[in-house]
């Protein structure tokens, strides 16, 4: 098997709760996170209102700024700086095994973070007048904003990365995020992804699937690295593949299962577990080889297309759901698709 990197802390906000634990307990009890949404942030012409899973609007400070700045942050900023906070606390790192700022990163995936801000910074420049536009809304209208913010708020002083690739745009930046541990970039990264609700993906959303908000953070480490200093590890992941689709339009589904099975040593038929992007129990897992039946965690009917945000939502859940089946339990899949054709897929193992 391949190196791997361990989750050594995770932080999430979802329609169905403010933490992993909620979030499992409600997926569980069958209950949807869709209400009525409306997003008029004055953006578009009237107001855009449908079926969505939204977030709480309870957003808690960020110790790090000051209350001036924090009217200034974007939605995005906001959630990742908080989740940050409690992704890093769950990591347990004390005094003397805390990294060195210099060698933590922040790598944050994203489909649209910053766009919504950079449009009303275009706008209010054409319609109002450059003058007029806030110097505080400038820098909260680009992707990498909600990066940058996380990194003031948590202190990290390594690399600061924003990856952006539709909804398997959080399997980007946990490659990066392996990468960076594996070859002694970084000692520990925060791997966030966020994507809020606009106008737009109210109206299109995503062959019928309502759209959702979501905010993960990660603390990743070397799985040795975190062994050695008495971690919990949430979940060890290897093979995390993207690939594109085919020229003919075919998923990528297949061949990237293959790929991240193959770095991670692991045969189909070993799997306990495949969770999916799908809202279908079986849309995206016909690539799994020799029709092996394995159970299918498909939580995305009840939380909605989570876009950027869409993979790490699925390696927490896994977590959690290997994790309640106790100590043995076999490795699991995760695989994320789009309607282009692209797909990710990671091989997550819990301790």
């Amino acid at each position: 098997m391949s190196p791997t990197a361990a989750v050594t802390g995770i932080a999430l906000a979802t329609a169905l709760g403010p933490d992993l634990d909620t979030t499992w307990e409600a997926l569980e009890a069958g209950r949807s996170g869709f209400t009525p949404t409306a997003a008029t942030d004055g953006l578009y012409p009237g107001e855009v209102k449908a079926p969505a899973g939204a977030l709480a609007d309870d957003l808690p400070d960020v110790p790090a700024f000051g209350r001036r700045r924090l009217r200034a942050l974007s939605r995005e900023s906001l959630l990742v700086s908080r989740l940050g906070a409690l992704a890093w606390q769950d990591a347990g790192f004390g005094a003397d095994t805390a990294p060195d700022p210099q060698e933590t990163a922040v790598v944050l995936g994203t489909a649209a973070a910053g766009l919504s801000g950079y449009l009303r910074v275009l706008r209010d420049g054409l319609t109002l007048g450059p003058e007029l536009v806030s110097p505080y809304a400038g820098p909260q209208g680009s992707l990498n904003a909600a990066a940058s913010d996380l990194s003031i708020a948590a202190g990290a002083q390594g690399s600061i990365v924003t990856v952006t690739a539709g909804r398997c745009s959080g399997a980007h930046a946990l490659t990066v995020a392996a990468d960076y541990v594996a070859t002694g970039q970084a000692q520990a990264v925060l791997v966030a992804t966020v994507d809020v609700l606009d106008p737009l993906r109210l109206a299109a959303g995503d062959g019928g699937t309502p759209p959702g908000e979501a905010a993960v953070v990660f603390v990743v480490e070397d799985a040795g690295r975190a062994r050695a200093r008495g971690a919990r590890v949430h979940a060890e992941f290897a093979g995390p593949t993207v690939l594109r689709g085919a020229v003919d339009g075919g998923s990528a589904a297949g061949p990237a299962i293959g790929a991240a099975l193959a770095v991670a040593g692991v045969a189909a038929g070993e799997l306990s577990l495949v969770c999916s992007s799908a809202t279908s129990d079986t849309a995206d897992t016909a690539g799994i080889a020799d029709g092996t039946d394995v159970p299918v965690l498909g939580p995305f009917g009840a939380l909605g297309d989570c876009a950027g945000a869409t993979t790490l939502l699925q390696v927490a859940l896994t977590a959690r759901a290997l994790a309640g089946r106790g100590p043995g339990a076999g490795p699991a899949l995760v695989l994320t698709t789009d309607g282009n054709g692209q797909a990710a897929a990671v091989v997550v193992r819990v301790p």
